[in-house]
């Protein structure tokens, strides 16, 4: 669909528009299908995450170079912690999988590298100055070392994770999402259907959604009426796919999009899909 005709529709048909065309460039691609995936010219030109989180590049390598080798290893929690702090594979690659925890090689090792941090997410440092690589591993990752975080429940999970200072909600929620995947069916993790934590994106986007400006004590009941509208207007190729997380995942990219869309600004990075 062009852009055009995309600006007639209503919030509520672009964001699911907007699943079904970015899972649509996913699987023509996948299947080597030319360029274009999409007659979307916002598509054609910026990155967008996948529909699904674990589709993405830098989640399809964690699962398999990272996870999938080391199920249940007693530094799970490190590892997914480092994944998603630095979430880029070439510094992950070069550190390898913390086997034995040793922050200083850690630290001495990504100090060699060209670039240490995926522009993905914006990791800070809470307002304290200093090396950031430093700082991220001595003060945000180091203290999870002593955590015993559990695989009953994605929020109770995520609770226990921000407990420690260095990490905010959303990181919680993405190392919390990774680790659901790294134990290797262990775990009930029976809120995963259903509950996601907020980040500012998703914020953002179900603002935009909902036409109105929601609370952080209103996301919960938001995300479950999101989910169940997209359960019942999408194909179940899609949804039956789908976590909480993912739905969440989606409302940041809407928001990415409508952003686009509006002329209030352009995502970061290009995609070449032309």
């Amino acid at each position: 669909m062009k852009i055009a005709e995309v600006r007639k529709l209503t919030p509520q048909e672009r964001f699911l528009y907007w699943i079904e065309e970015r899972e649509t460039i996913r699987l023509r691609k996948e299947k080597g299908k030319p360029k274009p995936w999409t007659d979307d010219e916002i598509l054609q030109q910026y990155r967008f995450c996948n529909v699904r989180r674990m589709d993405d590049t830098v989640s399809r390598w964690l699962l398999d170079n990272w996870y999938k080798p080391n199920y249940d290893h007693h530094n799970i929690v490190l590892a997914c912690a480092l994944g998603r702090f630095i979430n880029l594979p070439s510094s992950l690659e070069a550190i390898g999988f913390p086997y034995f925890w040793d922050p200083t090689r850690v630290k001495d090792v990504l100090h060699k590298q060209t670039k240490v941090f995926n522009a993905a997410y914006i990791v800070s440092t809470n307002g304290v100055s200093g090396d950031k690589v430093d700082i991220v591993i001595d003060s945000h990752i180091k203290p999870l070392r002593t955590l015993s975080v559990p695989t009953s429940s994605m929020q109770e999970a995520c609770k226990v994770l921000t407990s420690s200072k260095g990490v905010g909600t959303f990181m919680a929620g993405q190392i919390v999402a990774d680790l659901r995947w790294a134990c290797g069916g262990q775990g009930s993790w029976r809120d995963r259907l259903k509950w996601a934590p907020i980040g500012p994106g998703s914020r953002r986007g179900a603002n935009r959604l909902l036409g109105r400006t929601i609370k952080d004590s209103e996301f919960g009941s938001v995300l479950t009426d999101v989910i169940s509208l997209c359960r019942t207007c999408l194909r179940r190729g899609i949804v039956d796919r789908l976590e909480a997380i993912d739905y969440q995942n989606c409302l940041c990219e809407f928001d990415k999009f409508e952003r686009t869309l509006h002329g209030e600004g352009r995502p970061k990075r290009k995609y070449n899909g032309v």
